[in-house]
């Protein structure tokens, strides 16, 4: 009977975490990040900090030894999926190392990421609201399927 009260912690730690798609990082005692369209008009600000995030991907450019996504930024539920379209306040620039395949990862698929923010190029700024991001983690979320 010692044995309830420790399983129990467990039990609730796994709730508690259970829910996350991208892990939480126990080093980060950094101060919470304010919203995503603060971050996009003030980057240099941020360049360094973790960031999670997600949207709709958009476009996906493989290079030699990494991936650019650009993805239409949603802001996530609590489940860490991203929400509608209608409430994005501006796109993604993920660089990703290593190759994604174009064909998985195609237009509108719901992504969420874990990065670090990258100090944008002054010589090739999108003239759109964007966040640039170094990702460490990557979630692909299934595809919805239609209620019949």
């Amino acid at each position: 009977m010692k044995a309830m009260p420790y399983l129990l912690g467990i039990v609730f730690s796994l709730t508690l975490f259970g829910c996350t798609v991208v892990s939480p990082r126990p080093t980060d005692k950094a101060p919470p990040l304010p919203p995503v369209d603060q971050l996009m008009r003030q980057p240099f600000q941020y360049v360094g900090e973790t960031v999670v995030s997600g949207g709709y991907v958009l476009t996906v450019e493989n290079f030699e030894d990494h991936t650019r996504i650009v993805a239409l930024e949603a802001p996530l539920g609590s489940s860490q999926r991203p929400k509608s379209k209608d409430l994005s306040r501006g796109r993604l620039i993920l660089r990703v190392d290593g190759f994604i395949d174009p064909e998985v990862y195609t237009k509108d698929r719901q992504i969420t990421v874990g990065g670090r923010i990258l100090a944008p190029d002054p010589q090739s700024l999108p003239v759109y609201p964007h966040l640039l991001i170094q990702v460490d983690e990557i979630h692909l979320w299934p595809v919805p399927k239609p209620v019949p």
